[in-house]
């Protein structure tokens, strides 16, 4: 077996994505059931806070097929947002945003303070 088709093979398919999300949602949150989260609701009006996201992070970031900040979850905030997250899309079939940005930051970063000597 190539490493590509282990690594698909030890990925979560979408269905166990949202069991596993739906769960730790409901960890985070301290529901008594899974079932009792919403899919569609964003995670601060479900009962959630900044810091109760951080750990939802610490529960998801095992589960990404990426690396996960804390920032992805803001930008995806519903359980359901964070599943297309975790399995690598956004649900439009192309990379998520922030992994986009993040590819130009140090580039944009770096033109920012070229242009800030340059003006002082």
């Amino acid at each position: 077996m190539n490493d590509a088709t282990a690594e698909q093979a030890s990925a979560p398919n979408r269905t166990e994505l949202l069991l596993k999300v739906r769960q730790a949602w409901a960890d985070v949150l301290d529901l008594d059931s899974a079932d009792h989260v919403p899919d569609d609701v964003n995670f601060l009006e479900a009962g959630g806070s900044s810091l109760l996201l951080i750990m939802l992070w610490e529960e998801l970031h095992p589960l990404a097929s990426h690396t996960l900040k804390v920032s992805d979850l803001f930008q995806h905030s519903t359980v359901q947002a964070q599943v297309s997250l975790l399995a690598g899309s956004d649900g439009t079939g192309e990379e998520p945003a922030a992994r986009l940005g993040a590819h130009n930051r140090e580039g944009l970063l770096s033109r920012a303070r070229r242009s800030q000597l340059v003006s002082e």
